[in-house]
């Protein structure tokens, strides 16, 4: 008696808890599943809830955002000109921080009630000044710096 040949492909445990936690939870949660810094997004998409997700940018007049497109409170992740940017608005005033965890480079999610949450591990930023709150990050998440210029947040 021989085996028949399979094509069943024999995934890791680590995949398939990625994959569902993808698929039940959120679309940023993919960045939790690899330890390397991953890559900007290639295209718009937009998050769920009031706190933001992630936008396409570069409205083609080099804003990244209009004001009116992040949420108060709260913040969107924008692909800047070389790499995701992660900005956060406070009223009028808008912030910009590079949205790497120092950990281990994973893409911060969009704050939630002043924090800003790495997806990986749990570390904690405050939104207001992207400092570290809460570890395993040692450092907070620096810091670019943006203008609001007629209603567009561009580069300074």
């Amino acid at each position: 008696m021989t085996a028949e040949p399979t094509t069943e492909t024999v995934r890791p445990r680590r995949q398939v808890l990625c994959g569902l936690m993808v698929a039940l939870l959120a679309p940023g949660a993919l960045a939790a599943c690899s330890t390397e810094a991953p890559a900007p997004s290639g295209g718009p998409t937009t998050g769920g809830g009031t706190t933001g997700g992630t936008t396409g940018g570069g409205e083609g007049d080099g804003a990244l955002a209009s004001v009116a497109d992040i949420p108060d409170g709260g913040g969107v992740l924008v692909d800047g000109p070389d790499t995701q940017i992660l900005l956060v608005r406070d009223g009028d005033a808008v912030k910009a921080f590079n949205p790497a965890c120092p950990h281990q480079g994973t893409i911060v999610s969009p704050p939630s009630g002043g924090t800003i949450t790495c997806p990986n591990h749990g570390s904690t930023f405050d939104a207001a000044s992207g400092a570290v709150t809460r570890g395993p990050a040692t450092s907070g998440l620096a810091e670019i710096p943006v203008k609001v210029d007629g209603g567009k947040v561009t580069l300074a």
